[in-house]
């Protein structure tokens, strides 16, 4: 593989895992071509998607090592989804610029390393990827990014932004638990995705109406059924946002923002751990 277009459209195809998490070579060269597209990438069998619902254990049920390895096998899926969607935004958006695609690479890799780390350590607590039923949500919404803003809007805005509120949630759980290995790998994720939303904001701050609010030039690049709702965890946590620099409206309406998936059953939160932040449904 000689070139970015190459190795991107290898790993989004490739059927085993082993390939998909294969880094990119350092001398990729960055080349203009086309591509004909999956609607859905590559899978071996132990890896395929499934219709099979598969629910992460409730926060207070964590203080079973078990559980705390289906958690991690639930987290591992979402960022396998990612290391291909990104490898899928790099074939789709040729037409942005090599600074913009070598971004999307960098994020890729780093999203290889997150699953290596919940891969390692779900192991240890005797699960392997693919034991349990694997969702394609994050593809569900492919069809919706038609465009290089809409693929940010949806997945660093969104999908990476509501991760800011997660993996502080379960590090904080895994930590009071007394599992500080597993707590580590959630605080690792957690800095590496508020890279991850800082470089989706960017074009939040170089929408090209300036008269538009953060938030309205948001809104715009949704398209149903995706809503702000999946820009945020069950808890939100403000400080998260400030932190990786959305505008202050930006914070409180998506702090406000309620829909038909806002009726998530309330988990049992330790009375310590209480200031986590604002349930959110």
């Amino acid at each position: 593989m000689k070139t970015l277009n190459e190795y991107c459209n290898f790993l989004l195809k490739a059927p085993n895992l082993e390939d998909k998490l294969l880094p990119p070579p350092g001398d990729l060269i960055d080349e203009v071509s086309s591509f004909s597209l999956p609607d859905f990438p590559g899978r071996s069998e132990k890896i395929q998607f499934s219709d099979k619902k598969s629910k992460i254990p409730r926060l207070e049920h964590m203080n079973l090592d078990s559980n705390r390895g289906l958690a991690l096998h639930h987290f591992a899926n979402h960022e396998l989804m990612a290391i291909e969607l990104f490898a899928w935004a790099i074939l789709k958006f040729q037409e942005i610029s090599p600074k913009s695609r070598q971004i999307l690479l960098k994020t890729l890799e780093e999203e290889q390393i997150h699953f290596r780390l919940y891969l390692e350590r779900m192991r240890e607590f005797g699960i392997d990827f693919g034991d349990r039923p694997l969702n394609s949500i994050f593809w569900k919404f492919r069809p919706l990014m038609s465009s290089f803003e809409k693929f940010t809007s949806i997945v660093s805005l969104s999908l990476e932004g509501a991760n800011l509120d997660f993996a502080i949630v379960y590090r904080n759980t895994f930590s009071h638990q007394g599992d500080e290995k597993t707590a580590s790998i959630m605080d690792r994720i957690y800095r590496d995705e508020c890279k991850h939303v800082r470089r989706g904001i960017r074009i939040l701050k170089n929408r090209p109406d300036p008269a538009l609010s953060e938030w309205e030039y948001y809104l715009s690049l949704l398209e149903h059924p995706f809503t702000p709702r999946r820009a945020k965890g069950y808890f939100f946590l403000p400080f998260t946002r400030k932190k990786v620099g959305f505008s202050e409206e930006f914070i409180q309406k998506l702090g406000e923002y309620r829909d038909e998936f806002s009726n998530r059953k309330k988990e049992v939160i330790p009375e310590d751990l209480k200031s986590w932040g604002i349930y959110s449904g």
